[in-house]
């Protein structure tokens, strides 16, 4: 094990070990899972809806290209590339089961389950081969991960050669003012629409401190360069509450 393995990371807005982090998130993630599409409605008033429409539209997607949907939760990524481009092979892989198996059944009811594969895995250790993806997505998966630099080399090794990875992430406020109000509803409202919602006020706390701890806009830029991409940018959306990043390798 090396210094690196033993460093603490951000779990909420306390440094804990990589291991207490990532049982940590299973656990969060275990007991909101059928709570979470509901939830994300309600902290986005349903605008994550449209970042999620508009991260994958933007994506330049091409006719049989095969696609990671990395941290793929209940598969919200997974839906909207099979109905936009249903020639394309889709892989969704999340590190909760609990997760997988929503996805799973959400994708045979509502009818894109052709050439979409699931599987429960981590991100720091992938089961595909080298150069096996065309593009990479994470969305709102990417803050969660426990060692984040593991995870973009794994991400490198899978993607081929000009394969690109697109995130959609939390991201820091622009503005000032709408900084403040952003910040009162995050803190104050979000716990308690969790509590009232799924009886779970602390693991909605968790997702809020877990944004602020998360690096900024330039920070995840460099973060991706550093990790062997040959190019990163961003676009900030509503005035950088998320951003779209996306890298090239």
């Amino acid at each position: 094990m090396t210094i690196k393995d033993n460093q603490k990371v951000f779990f909420g807005k306390e440094k804990v070990s990589k291991s207490e982090k990532q049982k940590g998130v299973n656990e969060i993630f275990s007991k909101v899972t059928s709570n979470y599409d509901l939830m994300n409605d309600f902290m986005s008033f349903g605008a994550h809806r449209l970042w999620k429409n508009t991260f994958v539209k933007e994506a330049k997607i091409v006719k049989n290209s095969t696609i990671l949907d990395l941290a793929g939760g209940t598969g919200d990524i997974t839906k909207i590339i099979q109905k936009e481009y249903y020639n394309c092979k889709v892989y969704l892989s999340d590190q909760n089961s609990s997760m997988v198996n929503f996805a799973r059944d959400r994708a045979m009811n509502e009818g894109f389950i052709n050439n979409t594969f699931f599987d429960t895995s981590s991100a720091e250790k992938l089961p595909f081969k080298n150069s096996f993806f065309n593009h990479v997505f994470i969305s709102f998966g990417f803050r969660n991960f426990t060692d984040k630099d593991k995870a973009l080399s794994e991400i490198i090794r899978v993607l081929k050669k000009g394969g690109t990875l697109h995130i959609l992430e939390f991201a820091k406020v622009q503005n000032k003012t709408f900084s403040k109000i952003y910040d009162f509803y995050s803190y104050e409202l979000i716990p308690r629409i969790g509590n009232l919602v799924s009886s779970d006020k602390e693991s909605y706390e968790y997702l809020v401190n877990s944004i602020r701890t998360h690096e900024s806009q330039e920070e995840t830029c460099e973060m991706l360069k550093s990790n062997g991409f040959s190019s990163a940018e961003y676009k900030n959306l509503f005035n950088g509450i998320v951003a779209i990043h996306r890298a090239t390798k």
